[in-house]
């Protein structure tokens, strides 16, 4: 729920200034074509609309800048301590976890950390708001397509209308498409539910065939397109950004274009321009008793859009001609200026990792640093909402949705002041959807060599668990240099570490090395002859 959450925020927040802009160039391209085909124009309105619902998740996947002075890779299963900077001298008895963020870390914060929580909070039930809505009007226009069907009946035409039934579909290349009328329908209309359906109203009147024609060709310009599916994808998916008025801008110039797409289909398939306009406006005369018809539902009406007087210029008009340097040129700038918009959502649009109310840090507290073989792939800092004895914790958790190698949040310190003696580090730890698995972990080294080890994964934390303590000790032999430790996380999840105490121990406290032991040495020479 708390992933959920975060992606609705920042998505929320990144589309609220990338889609004007996204707009604006889809806009520009659009005027610069001019009266060019509605196919044409379409087509850049649909990749505007897959831009305005990509782009604002571009700020997510960019990986967050690390500081390069910690290790980038582990032998075995922790991360080696040569080339770190290790304190002279260290008495740690017990760690907690500030929010102050190191000196010699320098991070791009792009979390929305800066905005008050009560505007987080806000932005995530709006929008959440805004999605429910989407989804009851996308519902409710299912049903009321439904409800159409049912009361749809066939059709019979006269010869004359079924002769220009069956021309109109050899035209536009179709055959299986059911004509069907309905008294609750209030002009032609095209959907597909299950088979593509052409639904004309009962009071339907034409004084000629032409007419008639007319009304095939565009519904079935309609089915050929595939329209009426593409117009569900964008109810779908546009629940995302139902909120912005530039979606809406956008749905608005995706259905002026589509019809206009349409009437040229039709014009063509009528092999007359201004045949097929003055049909539509004899239709509307005879239709339009209303300023506006109401769309069926999902169906696709010949009236769709409210742009008859702009789709009777586009056919009326003459085709613009365009020189190749003005079609290539405005091609450039709308394409460059999408590019920028991409650009400035990766470089600048808030992170889904570091999506997190101001009661989380994005880097790692004070003290402590990320390593392991794939530090990138996992996010630390501190949390003050979970809290174990009065204390926030330390969070590890990975970012991306499947990940092979691991991260870990350590320390490095001198070995001089625990040499001859026992230590252990003790910490309580939570889990949640640990999918592989996690522990505290120490290493004891001797210059490169590692003397002393213990990570858990013989007792490893999986899934998810509340509040434990758990306990890593180990002896430090003589000549030892340094000592390393932490919390690790393989594979996916989210781990919090609690209330950490190192300390040194007495004799009575066991060991839980899991170096493994010398192999045994046989007594005598074994197959000497080579006959076994």
């Amino acid at each position: 729920m708390q992933t959920i959450s975060r992606f609705a925020i920042a998505y929320a927040l990144n589309s609220f200034w990338l889609l004007p802009l996204l707009f604006l160039g889809a806009e520009i391209i659009a005027r610069v074509l001019g009266r060019t085909r509605g196919g044409i124009l379409c087509c850049v309105w649909w990749v505007a609309l897959i831009l305005a619902l990509v782009v604002p998740t571009l700020g997510f996947v960019s990986l967050p800048f690390r500081s390069l002075n910690a290790p980038s890779s582990m032998r075995s299963v922790v991360p080696q301590t040569h080339g770190v900077a290790i304190p002279d001298k260290r008495e740690p008895l017990h760690f907690g976890f500030s929010q102050q963020r190191p000196e010699t870390t320098k991070q791009i914060d792009r979390s929305p950390s800066w905005i008050p929580g009560i505007v987080l909070t806000c932005t995530f039930y709006f929008y959440l708001g805004s999605i429910l809505i989407a989804l009851a009007r996308l519902g409710r226009g299912l049903w009321e397509t439904h409800v159409l069907m049912r009361s749809a009946r066939d059709l019979r035409l006269t010869d004359e209308l079924l002769s220009s039934w069956e021309s109109c579909k050899r035209s536009l290349g179709l055959s299986d498409v059911r004509l069907l009328s309905s008294a609750a329908l209030s002009s032609p209309a095209a959907l597909h539910w299950p088979k593509p359906t052409v639904l004309l109203p009962s009071k339907l009147r034409a004084s000629d065939s032409t007419e008639m024609t007319a009304v095939f060709c565009h519904e079935l310009a309609h089915v050929r397109r595939k329209d009426f599916a593409w117009n569900l994808a964008i109810e779908f998916f546009g629940v995302l950004l139902f909120y912005h008025p530039a979606f809406h801008w956008m749905r608005r110039r995706i259905q002026e274009t589509r019809e206009l797409a349409c009437d040229d289909m039709a014009a063509d398939a009528m092999r007359g321009r201004h045949e097929y306009a003055r049909n539509l406006l004899s239709l509307t005369q005879k239709m339009l008793s209303d300023a506006v018809i109401p769309q069926p539902g999902c169906a696709l009406g010949i009236f769709e859009g409210e742009v008859l007087e702009r789709r009777i210029m586009n056919l009326l008009e003459k085709r613009s001609q365009y020189p190749l340097l003005r079609f290539v040129s405005s091609s450039i700038a709308g394409i460059c200026l999408i590019i920028l918009t991409c650009i400035a959502s990766t470089n600048l649009g808030l992170r889904l990792v570091n999506a997190q109310t101001t009661s989380q840090t994005s880097h790692a507290p004070t003290g402590w640093f990320m390593a392991g073989s794939k530090p990138a792939n996992y996010d630390t800092g501190v949390d003050k909402t979970t809290l174990n004895n009065d204390q926030p914790s330390a969070f590890l958790r990975s970012t991306v949705p499947n990940t092979e190698g691991f991260g870990t949040l350590m320390q490095s310190i001198n070995a001089t002041e625990y040499v001859g003696k026992r230590v252990r580090l003790r910490a309580w730890v939570k889990s949640q959807d640990v999918a592989d698995w996690a522990g505290v972990w120490m290493r004891v080294d001797k210059d490169t060599a590692m003397v002393a080890f213990d990570n858990m994964q013989n007792r490893a934390i999986k899934g998810t668990q509340s509040w434990s303590m758990h306990d890593v000790v180990l002896n430090v032999p003589q000549g030892s240099t340094g000592i390393s430790f932490g919390i690790l996380l393989a594979g996916t999840g989210e781990v919090w570490m609690n209330d950490v105490t190192f300390e040194v121990v007495g004799d009575s406290v066991p060991v839980t090395s899991i170096t493994p032991p010398s192999p045994k040495v046989p007594d005598h020479p074994a197959n000497l002859k080579f006959t076994e």
